[in-house]
This record gives structure tokens, sequence and C-alpha cells, in this order.
């Protein structure tokens, strides 16, 4: 009876180990985070009068994030991707980059990015791309 008692408290005492560890290590992991994310947030709004992105240029550094927040009353998005514009010349990645989209934005949406290659980005918002609402993000190294 007491070997048996003796195995159900080593067993506890090894999950009680084994817990501990786990909770330590996700502690070591949350400190961590915010040095692996040190980048700022930089926000561009949407506009619909006329429709804009505010600013329309950006610059930032590689491991910085742009948020687009739509703020209007209407349907917008962000594409760098040549297959989704009407005109491709509207929109254009540094080598390397790989495009993104953020599909149609209700009001109120937003979608954020973070950049790891540096150059210049040429985006474009699909709905109203043939009014000239496109924008630039420059990243520096």
């Amino acid at each position: 009876m007491f070997s048996r008692i003796l195995r159900v408290r080593k067993g506890r005492a090894i999950m009680a180990g084994a817990a501990a560890f786990a909770l330590c290590a996700g502690a070591a992991l949350m400190t961590s985070t915010p040095a692996l994310a040190a980048g700022k947030t930089v926000v561009v709004k949407m506009s619909d009068t006329p429709p804009v992105y505010l600013p329309a240029k950006v610059t930032i550094n590689v491991g910085d994030t742009v948020e687009w927040d739509n703020n209007a009353s209407t349907l917008h998005d962000v594409t760098t991707d040549a297959d989704n514009v009407q005109k491709p010349a509207d929109v254009s990645l540094p080598p390397g980059a790989k495009a993104f989209d953020s599909g149609f934005m209700q009001p109120g949406g937003k979608f954020s990015y973070t950049f790891t290659v540096p150059g210049t980005y040429k985006y474009a918002c699909v709905p109203h791309e043939m009014d000239g609402m496109v924008g630039y993000v420059t990243v520096n190294k």
C-alpha cells in the first residue's frame, strides 16, 4: 500500500514539476516576445471624399507595421497583388517581397502588415483604384 501511495505521489511530483516548467517556459516566451516585436506601428486612415489613404506616403523601418484603418463609410482594401488590380502599374513590390491583400474591409475594419523586406511598396484600393486611391510605404533597413 505504501509503495502505491509513493508511486502516486511521485507521479504528482512529476506532473507538478512539468507544470512548473511549462509556466516558466511560457513566462520566458512572453517576456521575449516584445523584443521580437519591437517595431513601431504606423496608422493609415482610409477616406471616402475623396477616396484616399491618409497619409498616402509613409516611411518606416524593417520590422515596423502599418495598420490600415477603414474609418470611412464604404468598402476599401489594400493590395500589392498585381492580379487584383485593373492596372498592374498601380502596385509594385521590392525584390524579394511577397504581395499582400487585405480583402474588402467593411467600415470600421482594420488590416495590418509587418514589413520585413526593405524597399518601396506601392499599393492600391481595388474599389477606388480608378479614382486614384494608391499609397506608398518606403521601408528602410
